[in-house]
């Protein structure tokens, strides 16, 4: 299996951009591509496809993603590390993330509120965050969200410290979680299923055929919930892992 790397994720190689100067998608419908925006963009508008374009941008989010229906294909993200930084922050409902490569964030997508959502064959790497007190996660929620799918990524976290993927009930419930067929590295534990603080309950959450690369402390952390865990393997070895 191929999973996604800088060869197959992110700005098709060689495709010419033009420099943005519009950081607020407002139009419902609007189909954006081949763009280099050099600051943050904030879609506000619903069913907005945005392809092919890079953003390198400071702050909250680079990409602020508030509405539904929004669909991100083939766009390149760079937080530049700035402190805090989310790559994509997800607020909306039926979204989907594809084919995207994140970089140079504190978490590579962050979602809050959301449902119906889909990200699937990114590479997110090189979490990076200028400040003394980050956080790490490839993917992260803490809580408010249902109906959500994370497959076939690549989610490499450099550091002994957070993880690849984080789900915690911090401020929500969680509801209808598949991470399947990805590739996941790193971290202080590799996946998190924390359902430790007062948000609300952790349910049908399943980590099935997942790729992982063994945390500074292990492979998973899970409390107060008991996630579907069949066929993840080593990354190195191959061997079945149990939760």
């Amino acid at each position: 299996m191929t999973y996604p790397d800088e060869t197959n994720t992110g700005v098709p190689a060689n495709l010419p951009l033009t420099r943005a100067t519009n950081f607020v998608l407002n139009v419902a419908g609007a189909i954006v591509g081949g763009l280099d925006f050099q600051g943050a963009v904030t879609i506000t508008a619903p069913n907005v496809t945005l392809r092919n374009c890079r953003i390198s941008a400071k702050g909250w989010a680079a990409l602020d993603i508030r509405s539904d229906g929004v669909t991100l294909e083939n766009c390149d993200i760079d937080g530049q590390a700035a402190p805090g930084i989310r790559g994509i922050s997800i607020s909306g409902n039926n979204v989907s993330v594809r084919h995207s490569n994140i970089h140079n964030t504190e978490d590579g997508i962050y979602l809050t509120g959301s449902s119906n959502i889909t990200i699937e064959n990114n590479y997110i790497h090189d979490l990076q965050s200028q400040w003394e007190g980050p956080h790490f996660d490839g993917i992260a929620t803490d809580g408010g969200i249902t109906d959500v799918v994370i497959q076939g990524n690549t989610i490499v976290n450099p550091h002994g410290q957070t993880s690849a993927i984080m789900l915690s009930n911090y401020f929500g419930p969680i509801a209808r979680v598949r991470v399947e067929g990805n590739r996941l590295l790193g971290g202080g534990y590799t996946v998190y299923s924390d359902s430790q603080f007062g948000g609300g309950a952790i349910s049908n959450v399943s980590f099935l055929n997942n790729r992982m690369g063994k945390g500074h402390y292990g492979y998973a952390s899970m409390n107060n919930n008991s996630p579907e865990w069949s066929g993840n393997i080593d990354d190195t070895l191959g061997t079945i892992l149990n939760q």
